[in-house]
């Protein structure tokens, strides 16, 4: 089957997830990414190790930059380049992979891109045609501009963090604990954006550049709690699980440990197939629970006679039970239990590949199916500077002497400076 966006090219210049999963998408859709580090700049990912170190007296891991589970997680699909871009000939022969491409994703902090010579002005130049987005924290205009981020600082300043953790906390939680939540939405609306710039460039024959904010991107997903606060109701509290409008809606404990099941309900009905489920139907009539409310107010009361049921359950058995009873629950998984769930499985949502120096790694592939143009994994992610003599030559049309003059002159190095494994 053909891919959905062959003959694509992307100048790849993101960093850690924002960028580097933005482009990863439009790599699984068939894209040729071309990814642009240093050996003085390679991308953070590359430091993220899960592995510990090795103990006194063993020898050190070789080339731990090329073993980062978390940079192969999101760079898989791509081709790897090694250019120095503080030098001339580095920034010259970036400035000739922008010619040739169709477009850019970067997200360095505002200006780190002008000040090595590839900000928008000079790729526009370089190829009126390309489609540049830039991720950046605050975008590229305003009094903080200049601001830095990653995604704890992201959801507090977007206003996520105030409004997440429970009620009775003494602080907020921030999404970045588990999954960066800025980042993950960022990267997913940029590749987007990316594809519908390229679109409209298509059809008008101009590039296109987009600022994108993360900040502002994130605080779009609490309008809902902003207009509350603009229109005079006050200040949104934390309310851990609780929903407005359904209750009960909370994780309840099951039999094992730290074993648990969501369950929602949003109507009188699902409430009553919910007391019927667990064998207390009597419930269904108990004053303390007679509505959403008064089920809200009593929710601790609620909890003990619902646990009473789920604890004699685990949390799979009880989600299968609900659920056929039109009740929406859910079995609380674990990153273990998504690896072997039956469902993910029969839609072959994790694949094994085999990486040069990582070895095997099961790896998620795109949670949506094309019929005509599936997304699919074609190669691991790229070592250091892999592909840096293939690009270099057969899209760039640098010789062979060319190309260990570039060697001579460092600008194709690919080992780290000073490297620290995170």
């Amino acid at each position: 089957m053909p891919d959905a966006l062959a003959g694509v090219r992307i100048a790849d210049f993101g960093t850690i997830t924002a960028g580097a999963n933005a482009s990863q998408i439009l790599a699984d859709l068939g894209a040729d990414v071309i990814k642009v580090e240093s050996a003085s700049r390679p991308d953070t990912f590359r430091a993220w190790q899960t592995n510990p170190p090795p103990p006194d007296g063993d020898a050190p891991v070789e080339d731990p930059w090329n073993r980062a589970p978390t940079f192969n997680t999101v760079n898989r699909n791509k081709r790897g380049v090694c250019l120095d871009l503080k030098h001339p000939r580095g920034r010259e022969l970036a400035l000739q992979l922008v010619r040739l491409s169709d477009g850019l994703v970067e997200n360095y902090r505002q200006g780190v891109m002008d000040r090595l010579g590839v900000g928008y002005a000079d790729v526009s130049a370089a190829n009126p045609n390309i489609c540049m987005i830039s991720i950046s924290s605050q975008g590229a205009t305003g009094p903080e501009a200049s601001y830095g981020s990653y995604g704890s600082t992201l959801d507090a300043l977007s206003g996520l963090m105030s409004i997440t953790g429970y009620a009775d906390s003494p602080r907020p939680y921030w999404s970045s604990e588990e999954i960066n939540y800025p980042d993950q939405v960022a990267s997913t609306f940029s590749a987007g954006l990316l594809m519908a710039a390229m679109r409209l460039r298509n059809r008008t024959g101009r590039g296109r550049y987009v600022d994108l904010s993360q900040r502002e991107l994130v605080t779009g997903f609490i309008g809902e709690q902003i207009v509350q606060y603009t229109a005079g109701a006050g200040a949104p509290a934390r309310a851990g699980n609780s929903r407005p409008r359904m209750a009960p809606n909370d994780c309840y404990h099951c039999a094992g440990e730290d074993a648990w099941v969501a369950i929602s309900v949003a109507s009188e009905v699902e409430w009553r197939a919910l007391c019927s489920r667990i064998g207390r139907p009597e419930l269904a009539a108990d004053s303390r629970f007679a509505s959403e409310s008064e089920r809200t107010t009593h929710s601790e009361a609620l909890r003990k006679e619902l646990e009473a049921w789920t604890g004699q359950r685990t949390r799979r058995e009880a989600m299968d039970l609900l659920q056929a009873a039109g009740v929406r629950a859910g079995a609380v998984h674990t990153g273990a239990d998504m690896l072997e769930d039956p469902h993910l499985r029969a839609r072959g949502f994790y694949r094994e590949v085999e990486h040069p120096r990582a070895g095997k790694q099961r790896l998620r592939v795109a949670p949506y199916h094309l019929s005509e143009t599936p997304p699919t994994i074609r190669k691991a992610a790229p070592c250091l500077g892999e592909d840096t003599d293939s690009v270099l030559r057969d899209v760039l049309g640098q010789t062979d002497a060319d190309l260990r003059d570039l060697a001579a002159q460092h600008v194709t190095d690919n080992v780290p400076v000073d490297f620290q494994p995170i």
